[in-house]
């Protein structure tokens, strides 16, 4: 039985990558202000990690949204 995953990560990320483009911000520069390494956010960014509601509340802050921003 093949398993199907869910594509939340990814596009969780990919809002992620969007909304920090938008503040010009690099992955650099948000891994300093949420306290975690720019790898860490790269791979968040592509779905290959799943943050912390803590992390993911960090990064709302950061970009200027509310976290249910990033689900939808």
């Amino acid at each position: 039985m093949q398993r199907k995953y869910s594509r939340i990560p990814k596009d969780v990320g990919q809002r992620i990558k969007s909304f920090r483009e938008r503040k010009n911000l690099t992955q650099a520069r948000m891994a300093e202000m949420i306290g975690v390494s720019e790898t860490y956010v790269g791979f968040i960014e592509q779905g290959v990690r799943n943050p912390s509601i803590s992390t993911l509340d960090k990064i709302a802050r950061v970009l200027g949204v509310k976290l249910s921003d990033l689900f939808s």
